[in-house]
């Protein structure tokens, strides 16, 4: 009876596993659904302005210089580098290389 208690359970594990791993419990895509307009009309013009990183620096850290602070949230910020950089990371850039940052207007940060 143990033995069938084991591999019952053993087996009703692997299944919790492969659920959470081919079909997730997390549902993402409805947050981002909601974000994306947003997104789209605040920078609709997408103005930015093109700065060669050097070392210790990151995109937060250039656009609070750009803007004398965080004119936006974080996560509007990291959206708009990596759409203003298409196969760029926000988390991942490097020292000497050249990137867009978004440039924001005082309207949208109020």
């Amino acid at each position: 009876m143990k033995r069938l208690m084991v591999f019952l359970l053993t087996l009703f594990l692997l299944y919790i596993m492969y659920y959470d791993i081919s079909t997730g419990t997390i549902a993402f895509s409805p947050p981002a659904k909601d974000t994306e307009p947003a997104a789209a009309v605040q920078t609709s013009p997408s103005p930015f302005t093109v700065k060669e990183i050097k070392q210790g620096e990151t995109v937060l850290t250039i656009v609070e210089q750009l803007h004398s602070g965080l004119p936006v949230s974080i996560e509007q910020v990291r959206k708009d580098f990596e759409k203003l950089n298409p196969n760029e990371k926000a988390d991942a850039i490097q020292v000497g290389k050249a990137y867009k940052f978004p440039l924001y207007e005082k309207e949208v940060a109020s």
